[in-house]
């Protein structure tokens, strides 16, 4: 597998507020910007 990006990497941005939902804003490892939302129970922070 060279050069292959082997899984997808996401960083969480920032925390917040759309139409008064949590959200999360986030890029992958390619600089792509995403909003999801997530229970915070899911998500991990290092």
């Amino acid at each position: 597998m060279k050069d292959k990006e082997i899984g997808i990497v996401f960083i969480i941005d920032a925390k917040v507020i759309i139409d008064g939902s949590s959200k999360y804003k986030i890029h992958n490892s390619k600089g792509k910007p995403y909003y999801v939302s997530a229970n915070e129970v899911y998500v991990y922070v290092k």
